[in-house]
């Protein structure tokens, strides 16, 4: 598996399972034990159905290996005791996700142009204009910017200081450059020197920088600025309480930028299946996951329109 799948498998198993398993026999286990050990974890956890569904899956992957390798007794999938364990009634729903708006983009990248923040002017676009996955915007260099095709090749993303390949065969994928993204882009590969290769957002000693550490330390206190002496909401202010300059954007978080990608796409092509291959994920997975629209979508307006025209036709 991938690092970071292997990660938050090892989390998941350490925190929710592990715990409560310890009592019992691998042969022991029914769906009532599975059933129970979900509505232990979600009570102490207060997990969401999302996470519970995860567990789960997880443990229906132990009993399915168990299965093959005949530990476990069981013919076929239906004697796997996690997969038709029920979901806890305690379980909340998830939080609803939301994609940046278009007037927040505009005004991020303003503000860090004001602040001469050239690399995370670079990953904000990067990801906002092209919809790519922060591990793979952390994994872009120089060498797969096609400045003639006016494109960006995709074929590695980085978790943590680990580089590897995309989340799946579908993620390679080439990316449009828009001339706006082109700007941004040129303005960091000068200020780096005009680097032939190398990542795109590199730090010290050529390695990539940390997007989570780059949102917390400097483009949220770039955006949180004392409306009364304009200074950073750490730095001291005399005389007066710190009041946060309301013109100011909030800070989205990095997948807020790609539903917000999404989202756009969607909206001008008037199909799922172009946005998906701008994302990189399955149409499934897309519509459900970085489809966040507050309007009626364009091809479905029309739709409605063609099909209730004349209704309301006088005698």
């Amino acid at each position: 598996m991938k690092p970071s799948t292997h990660n938050g498998y090892r989390t998941y198993w350490e925190t929710y399972i592990k715990p409560r398993v310890s009592q019992y026999l691998l042969r022991d286990f029914t769906v009532a034990i599975v059933s129970n050990l979900l509505e232990d974890a979600a009570a102490v956890h207060h997990l969401n159905t999302d996470t519970a569904g995860k567990v789960r899956s997880i443990l229906s992957g132990v009993f399915t290996y168990a299965m093959a390798k005949g530990h476990f007794p069981g013919k076929s999938a239906t004697d796997n005791p996690a997969s038709r364990a029920l979901i806890p009634e305690a379980a909340t729903e998830p939080r609803e996700t939301v994609a940046a708006t278009r007037e927040d983009v505009k005004a991020i990248l303003a503000r860090l142009a004001d602040e001469g923040m050239l690399v995370e002017r670079a990953a904000v676009a990067l990801i906002a204009y092209t919809g790519i996955r922060p591990g793979e915007c952390r994994g872009a260099r120089w060498s797969d910017w096609n400045r003639t095709a006016a494109q960006i090749r995709v074929e590695r993303s980085v978790w943590h200081a680990i580089e590897g390949t995309t989340k799946t065969k579908q993620s390679n994928r080439f990316v449009a450059v828009t001339d706006e993204l082109r700007e941004i882009l040129l303005a960091l590969w000068k200020s780096q020197g005009s680097p032939i290769d190398g990542y795109i957002l590199a730090r010290s000693k050529g390695r990539c920088a940390n997007l989570d550490n780059m949102a917390k330390r400097s483009i949220v206190p770039a955006l949180s600025r004392c409306a009364v002496c304009k200074k950073a909401e750490t730095d001291k202010h005399e005389g007066h309480q710190f009041r946060r300059d309301e013109t100011l954007p909030l800070w989205p978080r990095w997948y807020a930028l790609r539903r917000f990608h999404g989202t756009q796409v969607r909206h001008e092509s008037g199909n799922s299946d172009t946005m998906s291959k701008a994302l990189g994920n399955s149409r499934a997975v897309a519509d459900k996951h970085y489809l966040k629209s507050t309007e009626v979508l364009p091809d479905v307006r029309k739709a409605v329109n063609d099909a209730m025209r004349g209704l309301s036709a006088s005698c």
